[in-house]
């Protein structure tokens, strides 16, 4: 079987590969789809000490079961969790298994494949069935569970002013189901570049869209002299000013991602407790509400469709990631689909 790997900054090998034989209590899935997440992007950019696998976002069928398997079956359609809870850890026990992410996962030492291969052998612990939606669209069930994870942790309420800051995926996501929750306005602030996700903002319900490349997000005329919920899918750079235009009581929910310096932020103290303002950490990880978000696929309130905008075999892996990056007016969600799927 075929498997892709990042040798160097944005180059890629497909080579032939032999899988280990399942144990008991995992399963072999055939990849029918599996997105490009940003965390991809990262890894695919940097420079690697080693040639590795990578893909997350995974939707397939299964072909093999081990012994002890038993609530799903060769067959089935599934999309996995990228990562889960401990069952028997103090956390899950305690009924905080949002807390745990030590249970079984597909990021395994002896795995030679990730999601943009072939087949994958996963923990059986990862699937989740589901029917009635296209592959492409289940691949999007995990970057979805990042969205739902912002939504709850940020406790958006009806007639809420919402800004969400980075429209990709998960911040359009995110944009769409603050729509839904009854928020009063909903602002945008994504580049000016990336026309295509700034459009699908509008078409989810973005009242106004800033571009912070033309101007200042601290100095845009809010509704309300400022927002009552943020949501951060940017660089933590951004979260200064997330808190400026916070209103008071405001909560900021933050999952971005930065390394290094770049990683560290500094923010006026006094701002933040006399406005009695909140930081809230989104991290979904354990990946949980898989059923949840298929439910929100399923009945058309998060339309996937609408987010891919491209998509690649695995044999055509290098053109479609740098076709995908160096598309930023386009750009919104590319998805790597076997040749079945996408007929």
């Amino acid at each position: 079987m075929k498997a892709a790997y990042v040798k160097a900054p944005f180059h890629f090998e497909v080579r032939d590969v032999s899988l280990r034989d399942i144990k008991p209590d995992e399963v072999l899935v055939k990849v029918m789809a599996c997105g490009v997440c940003g965390h991809d992007m990262i890894l695919a950019g940097g420079a690697a000490d080693k040639i590795q696998p990578f893909g997350h976002e995974i939707a397939g069928v299964i072909e093999r079961v081990g012994a002890l398997v038993r609530h799903v079956a060769p067959g089935d359609k599934v999309v996995l969790e990228s990562g889960t809870f401990d069952r028997f850890s103090a956390h899950s026990r305690n009924g905080r298994v949002d807390l745990d992410n030590k249970g079984p996962n597909f990021w395994l030492k002896d795995n030679d494949t990730m999601g943009f291969a072939e087949r994958i052998i996963v923990p059986m612990e990862t699937c989740v069935k589901f029917d009635g939606i296209s592959f492409a669209a289940a691949s999007l069930v995990e970057p979805l569970g990042v969205a739902v994870d912002l939504v709850k942790t940020a406790d958006i309420r009806l007639n809420n002013d919402v800004l969400v800051i980075g429209l990709g995926p998960i911040g359009l996501m995110a944009l769409r189901l603050a729509r839904a929750l009854g928020a009063r306005k909903v602002y945008g602030a994504e580049l000016s570049v990336a026309q295509a996700r700034c459009a699908l903002a509008r078409r989810w319900g973005a009242d106004a869209i800033i571009h912070p490349d033309r101007e200042k997000l601290t100095e845009y005329a809010f509704a309300r002299g400022g927002v009552d919920r943020v949501l951060v899918t940017a660089p933590p750079k951004t979260i200064p000013d997330a808190i400026k235009v916070s209103n008071v009581g405001g909560i900021i929910a933050f999952l971005g991602i930065d390394y290094g310096p770049e990683g560290q932020v500094t923010f006026d103290s006094n701002i933040f407790h006399v406005n009695k303002l909140q930081l809230r950490s989104s991290f979904a990880s354990p990946a949980l509400f898989f059923p949840e978000c298929l439910d929100l696929i399923q009945a058309g309130i998060v339309n996937t469709a609408e987010l891919v905008t491209s998509t690649f075999a695995l044999d055509g892996l290098a053109e479609g990631i740098r076709h995908f990056r160096d598309d930023r007016a386009n750009a919104i969600k590319a998805v790597m689909v076997a040749g079945e799927a996408a007929r």
